[in-house]
């Protein structure tokens, strides 16, 4: 998943925060059951 926190206000973050921020992050467990919870066709897991 992309980075969170990116969308605006990049002006008053810290350098080295925009520096972490690059790319994409992996989701944590108790999220991707949130996520998959509204995945229609059973793929629920």
């Amino acid at each position: 998943m992309p980075q969170a926190g990116k969308r605006h206000g990049m002006i008053k973050r810290t350098n080295s925060q925009i520096r972490k921020q690059r790319g994409t992050t992996v989701m944590s467990k108790q999220d991707s059951k949130i996520v998959k919870s509204y995945m229609p066709y059973n793929l629920r897991g």
